[in-house]
């Protein structure tokens, strides 16, 4: 049986990884896995985010608006004809249409992916598992153009901060999660970060 994804991102940690983040992570490639997770964030924007709002939707970048405790499904889907890892997640923010946001990870080697999102632009990070967390650790940006990887250096960290991220279960299908933005050249007016709990609903292999 083909193993997961992750597993050689993970390389030898993927085997102590608690059961709630293997699940989590337990798409394999060339497939039509499917796992759903579902729970709650809290999404806090700097003020210039929120008055870009309109841009990040257009875009479709991260989430538009700001809110608590903002029911969140996140479907983590697999390709037949690739070895990327889906993100779709679907944010039902009170009073408004159903937000979605899309991005795909491609492994880039044991413990390094890039995380693509509309428009080429890529976060490339670090996959470690140490002291129960899974730490994702910024690396820099890229832009896929012409199927070519173009680093953004500084250019990124200035407009766009330093992404880090990390998980950690909280029961056996059961995880936790944060992602902060933060250190651009405006900031605390542009941070952003997510937070919240989320728990394993479906595994799908197919």
């Amino acid at each position: 049986m083909t193993e997961p994804i992750f597993a050689d991102i993970f390389a030898e940690q993927w085997d102590i990884l608690p059961p709630a983040l293997k699940a989590h992570y337990a798409n394999r490639p060339f497939s039509h896995d499917r796992v759903t997770v579902s729970g709650q964030l809290t999404i806090r924007m700097g003020p210039l985010l929120r008055l870009a709002s309109p841009l990040l939707k257009a875009l479709n970048m991260l989430t538009p608006w700001s809110g608590e405790d903002v029911p969140c499904t996140v479907t983590f889907l697999s390709e037949p004809d690739s070895r990327a890892f889906i993100f779709e997640r679907r944010f039902h923010f009170p009073g408004r249409a159903p937000y979605v946001f899309r991005s795909k990870m491609i492994p880039q080697g044991p413990h390094e992916v890039i995380e693509y999102m509309a428009g080429g632009i890529g976060w490339h990070c670090g996959y470690m598992y140490e002291n129960d967390r899974v730490l994702l650790q910024h690396l820099g940006y890229v832009w896929r153009v012409f199927g070519a990887d173009v680093p953004l250096s500084w250019l990124g960290e200035c407009l766009l901060g330093r992404g880090d991220a990390f998980e950690e279960a909280t029961g056996e299908d059961r995880f936790r999660m944060r992602m902060t933005l933060s250190g651009g050249l405006f900031g605390r007016l542009t941070e952003y970060s997510y937070e919240g709990e989320f728990t394993v609903t479906e595994i799908a292999c197919g």
